[in-house]
């Protein structure tokens, strides 16, 4: 028996189109070949802020994140919790609802190892109809509204029956960009074994062998029939058996065509009979051939050793897992306060004992439950509590536990049983003493829920950075790390592009994905296949192969010494402003996904999604770049008044990084904010005409017939001289050595931006632009103020299985940066030190 603890501890409005109500609907449940298994919501738990009660004498206030309270369907196996009002972008609702659920989990589920599969739906209300969610009053008419599904996250979640504390967050579709972060806490409370079956059930030859006690000598045809179990629910745990055909045993409806009515068909198979006593169960054939003493001693400790330790392996992770939790996120107040043994009186005196009040196991003597590990030190810990390193596994005995003599065990057994000792005496004194361990295990985790109420930001936090720890390792097996020459303008390979092309290919092929941790959370939707990732090669100057230069200042880079989770606390006071650029024809929804994606990682960063330019991209850069710059100055002066600014970052995609860069000159009163600046594939060197390429046909074309002003300055050709065009000038602008990180993300595949122009070299493709000489110079003058440390060259093969027009022409890679996710989540995660 499981205990699962959902614990819904923030949601987080990010970019939701519509105003209303909204909660969360969750159920639990195993769906494999055979049967759909649901676990049983039974209860909820809510945070002392929550539970608190208005002072004497006052109305109390009507809450809008509080309208409907959380509570159990029980007809349908869910748990829901509040129901909250959301009216504004970024806003953020404090949860704080515990759902409880139990499921069991039968032996032949612990051996496959099937994950329960956690499915989280957005149920959303529309409250137009009632004013809309703006005027909803004191008193609102929830009754009256009409929750729909809107948007569903699936999650894994497997090995529960090891002791499960992962954090996870629901991030749901681009159309509901909200993130509720939840945690899940399982832990074994009970074994339980089912005498007889709910329901007469047929099997499938293709299911597995289950074990369970040997049919009874004896058994008639007819018993059997009637003795058929449920697979998820019958049967000894542990204790093997031979699955035997039953002949003479009625088919199933409707196949009577097929087979002789009087006979089954030969491909079926039955379970055995079920045990109808627990000693029966415990000890199957032997109980009717009689025992010998030593033998029924020797069954009897194997039964304690098995049964009984697996029990005992669940309560000493979960004590381990209480000790962790308030030694790391409890104060020393709360501490105090839960697990103090001083009254009200001289609390002043109140101590805390050093096991915060966990009861030693009462173990039988002759089983030893061993001292927990000591806590490791940094992120581990709490991998080392958790289920990854210790729980149950089948219900096969825990290394550890083991006896302190020969036959101890045995000894105190004989002395306890009263009176005869018989298979069915060790039955029920092994039932007394399972039941005494379930119970203290039932207390601890009281204990662990009442922990979790008062310090559930701290424990969230917590398991937050093993999530991102993990995360980051996972999306490292599709990065390809390469040191790149300090020489910035010529690089090492003029071939880069095709030999990472190879390399990714090759990459997919051979890197085999992580298999998934013994107890962890696996997200569906946020990690692809490694065949359907894109890959990246992050090229740099500094911080490969564990090397630690110094800067010319001496300071190293923060790349190397800044912690690599998101949620590492930043150094700084202010806020980290990021301005999204769009591209050609663009608008301020094409960076919608990218400011998503960095809000979800980065809560206290603000965005401006510039709109300056949405209907003049075929405009002069110049005057691009002034509106640009004066609708950056103006969003500062509006939401980062005085020092509030403490950062200052550009993303740009396409021609954005080009208006970018336009605007950096008028804003040199912010140079010493400035941070990262992050292109994807922008032409910073112009595109390169002498190429030939259906795109560049159609360049020419578009130029001549719309006149397009960015175009022409793109192609230089605004001025005969190509030292007097625009891209010249631009080179020599100061822009990038105010930066930070100048981070140039490009693709080999990607037609609408040359891909060394993207990444502003000279490299194979210089023969093909109508100035070379003016090219290297205008590459020259762009690196020679930037200090190489400081740059990243990001280059990323995608995976795109279609073929198409857009595939053709080479503008599927180049919009692959709008709306791949995976890259953006990449970048983001590990890469934190470009965003924190």
């Amino acid at each position: 028996l499981v205990e699962i603890a959902l614990h819904f501890e923030s949601f987080r409005n990010i970019d939701l189109f519509h105003q209303g109500l909204y909660h969360l609907r969750t159920r639990i449940y195993r769906d494999d070949e055979v049967k759909r298994v649901l676990a049983v919501p039974y209860s909820h738990l809510k945070g002392p802020s929550h539970a608190a009660e208005p002072a004497k004498g006052k109305t109390p206030r009507m809450d809008h994140h509080h309208l409907i309270p959380a509570h159990v369907m029980e007809d349908q196996h869910m748990f829901s919790t509040r129901s909250f009002l959301i009216r504004y972008c970024e806003e953020e609702v404090e949860i704080g609802d515990v759902g409880q659920f139990r499921v069991e989990l039968g032996p032949e589920d612990l051996e496959r190892r099937h994950p329960l599969l956690l499915e989280v739906e957005l149920m959303f209300a529309d409250l137009t109809q009632q004013g809309g969610a703006e005027s909803i009053g004191d008193q609102p008419d929830v009754d009256a509204a009409e929750f729909r599904c809107v948007s569903t996250q699936v999650l894994r979640l497997r090995g529960v029956e090891r002791g499960l504390h992962e954090f996870c967050p629901v991030v749901f579709d681009e159309c509901h960009f909200c993130l509720m972060n939840l945690a899940v806490h399982t832990a074994v409370v009970d074994l339980r074994f089912r005498l007889r079956p709910p329901a007469e059930r047929q099997l499938p030859l293709a299911k597995p062998k289950v074990a369970g006690p040997a049919p009874r000598p004896g058994a008639k045809g007819g018993e059997a029939e009637n003795a058929q179990d449920d697979t998820a629910e019958a049967g000894d745990v542990g204790v093997p058996a031979v699955v035997k055909a039953v002949q003479g045993q009625l088919p199933r409806e409707g196949n009577s065509t097929q087979h002789d009515q009087e006979r089954p068909p030969q491909n079926w198979q039955a379970l055995p009979p079920a045990a109808l006593s627990f000693a029966e169960s415990l000890f199957g054939e032997e109980l009717y051939r009689g025992m010998s003493r030593e033998r029924l001693l020797q069954v009897a400790e194997g039964l304690y050793r098995r049964h009984l330790g697996a029990l005992a392996a669940s309560y000493a992770q979960q004590a381990a897992w209480v000790k962790l939790i308030c030694e790391r996120c409890l104060t020393p107040l709360q501490r105090e306060a839960l697990f103090g043994n001083g009254s009200n009186a001289d609390w002043e005196k109140s101590t805390v004992p050093p096991n915060f009040g966990i009861e030693a196991l009462r173990l039988p003597k002759g089983m030893v439950l061993p001292q927990p590990p000591p806590t490791p030190s940094g992120l581990a810990a709490g991998r080392a509590a958790s289920g990854a390193s210790a729980g149950i596994s089948s219900l096969k005995p825990t290394a550890g536990y083991e006896s302190t003599g020969e036959s101890v065990l045995q000894e105190s057994l004989a002395e306890r049983v009263k009176g005869q000792l018989t298979p069915q005496a060790v039955a029920r004194l092994l039932s007394y003493d399972l039941n005494v361990v379930s119970c203290q295990i039932l207390e601890l985790w009281q204990q662990v829920l009442n922990v979790m109420c008062y310090a559930c930001r701290e424990i969230a936090s917590m398991l937050r950075a093993q999530w991102e720890e993990r995360i980051i390792d996972q999306w490292s097996l599709s990065i390809v790390r390469e040191r790149m020459s300090p020489n910035l303008t010529d690089p090492d390979n003029k071939s880069i592009g095709d030999a990472h092309t190879a390399a990714s290919e090759n990459l997919r092929k051979t890197v085999k994905p992580r298999s998934p941790e013994l107890a962890s959370i696996e997200d569906t939707v946020l990690l692809p296949q490694i065949p359907q990732r894109p890959v990246l090669f992050d090229q740099r100057c500094t911080g490969i192969g564990g090397t630690d230069p110094s800067l010319a200042n001496g300071a190293p880079h923060p790349s190397l010494w800044e912690p690599r989770v998101p949620s590492a606390p930043k150094h700084y006071r202010g806020v980290h402003l990021f301005v999204l650029c769009h591209g050609f024809q663009g608008n301020s929804f094409d960076m919608r996904l990218m400011k998503n994606n960095i809000a979800l990682l980065y809560p206290d960063a603000i965005f401006l999604c510039s709109q300056a330019n949405e209907d003049n991209t075929e405009g002069d850069f110049n005057e691009m770049g002034i509106r640009l710059a004066q609708e950056v100055t103006n969003f500062i002066c509006d939401w980062c008044p005085g020092s509030a600014l403490a950062r200052l970052s550009f993303i740009a995609h396409s021609i954005g990084g080009l208006i970018v860069r336009s605007a950096l000159p008028l804003l040199q009163e912010y140079k010493d904010k400035m941070f990262t600046i992050l292109t994807f594939s922008s032409p910073h060197v112009g595109y390169f005409l002498k190429n030939i390429s259906l795109f560049h046909l159609g360049l020419k074309v578009l130029q001549s017939w719309r006149g397009s002003q960015c175009l022409t300055q793109l192609s230089m050709a605004d001025h005969p001289d190509p030292r007097e065009t625009f891209l010249y000038k631009l080179s020599k602008a100061p822009g990038f050595e105010f930066f930070q990180n100048v981070v140039l993300v490009s693709c080999a595949s990607d037609q609408y931006s040359p891909f060394d122009s993207a990444r502003v070299e000279v490299g194979s493709m210089k023969s093909m632009h109508n100035a070379q000489e003016a090219y290297r110079e205008m590459v020259q003058n762009i690196w020679k103020p930037v200090k190489p440390e400081r740059v990243f060259r990001f280059d990323v093969n995608f995976h795109i299985a279609e073929n198409n027009l857009d595939t053709f022409i080479g503008r599927a890679a180049h919009i692959q940066f709008l709306e791949c996710q995976p890259i953006m989540r990449m970048i983001i995660h590990n890469f934190s030190f470009l965003f924190r």
